[in-house]
């Protein structure tokens, strides 16, 4: 892998093992807002898919996003003490902070992010970036590439969504892909991301090479 100064990872289901609790959530507010609920036998099926694919699936028109998202954030802010890091991820990045410079891009809120990392001693990071929309991480990676004068070539982002190999690819920057999070390996595979990787520890052995 090609040296990198810059690593930026997305949060929920990367770095915060969200997923469980943004599900239960996302259940309690579908009568709301007049989706399906998603029962316990179709979460792997909604894993293999992309997240426009999903959204179908659930009965999610687009126009409807912006507003379940600000009722999802406001949810999960008040669940934030409930949400722990993934296995193995404090101890990786305590390890990459070292050698890197850490950021993070997502579409949770800021106060989410920051009260996690707070909460579980992980102030590993330079920089986090906060986009409204559910696909709008192309333009928030252009703009700290801009912003932190960071050369494309030299920033990698890691994430575990094929939203997240897509917003990548337009930025053109490397994509790690990780398979503990929303999507499955295969779903990011078919995605050809620069690379694949199933643990944290992976992190490790790829950019040691």
């Amino acid at each position: 892998m090609e040296a990198k100064k810059t690593l930026v990872f997305d949060f929920d289901g990367t770095i915060a093992d969200t997923l469980p609790r943004i599900l239960t959530i996302s259940n309690r507010l579908a009568p709301d807002f007049g989706y399906r609920q998603v029962p316990d036998d179709e979460i792997e099926m909604l894993r293999s898919v992309r997240s426009r694919e999903a959204l179908k699936l659930l009965q999610i028109p687009m126009l409807r996003i912006p507003a379940i998202a600000i009722r999802m954030k406001a949810e999960l802010q008040k669940e934030m003490h409930l949400i722990q890091p993934i296995s193995s991820m404090k101890e990786v990045l305590g390890e990459l902070k070292t050698t890197y410079q850490l950021g993070i891009v997502t579409s949770n809120s800021q106060p989410n992010v920051e009260r996690f990392l707070e909460a579980n001693g992980m102030a590993f990071f330079e920089f986090i970036y906060s986009s409204s929309s559910l696909f709008g991480k192309t333009r928030v990676l252009k703009r700290l590439l801009k912003q932190h004068q960071v050369k494309r070539q030299e920033m990698a982002y890691v994430g575990d969504e094929t939203r997240d190999i897509d917003a990548a690819r337009k930025t053109g920057i490397d994509m790690i892909a990780v398979s503990w999070g929303a999507n499955t390996a295969d779903a990011l595979a078919r995605l050809n991301p620069q690379h694949l990787i199933h643990h944290p520890d992976g992190l490790l052995a790829l950019l040691s090479r």
